[in-house]
């Protein structure tokens, strides 16, 4: 990025301990550290680049955990996964709501989804990207948009 190659868009991978069945405490902790760790380092980066302006990171989990623990001191899969966006020009904010442990699962013990991932990417894609969602996401026009990227 700061050789002014043409990048648009990059993706990665990171492997981590964010499947945790078992032993969730230790092994979370462990790998959110990392991730943790690993953004802030990637953040200052850019800033001491002088290009922290030309990036926006989102980071997402592909899939969720179910709210209550199981047997062996895990949690197993779920739905209602996280994401979260960060950069200089992004706007600090929360999207979407905490449902509740008491209100907030549905029959199969999952947390219920208070903001689609759809309605995240429709955002980034118009507001970061100046590129219309509907031509990537079918259906775009259905899912509200949070406002994430600061004016």
């Amino acid at each position: 990025m700061a050789a002014g190659l043409p990048l648009h868009c990059v993706a990665l991978q990171a492997p981590g301990a964010y499947d945790t069945p078992d032993n969730q405490a230790d092994e979370l902790t462990a790998g959110l550290t990392v991730t943790a760790q690993s953004l802030l380092a990637f953040q200052r980066d850019l800033e001491a680049r002088g290009i922290a302006d030309r990036v926006v990171t989102l980071v997402w989990a592909e899939f969720g955990r179910r709210a209550e623990e199981n047997g062996s001191a895990g949690t197993d899969h779920g739905a209602a996964g996280i994401a979260f966006v960060m950069g200089a020009p992004v706007r600090g904010r929360m999207v979407g709501e905490f449902p509740g442990l008491s209100t907030g699962l549905d029959s199969e013990g999952n947390l219920w989804a208070t903001a689609d991932y759809r309605g995240l990417y429709s955002a980034l894609l118009e507001q970061w990207f100046q590129t219309d969602a509907g031509a990537v996401i079918p259906g775009a026009e259905r899912f509200t948009r949070p406002s994430l990227i600061a004016a």
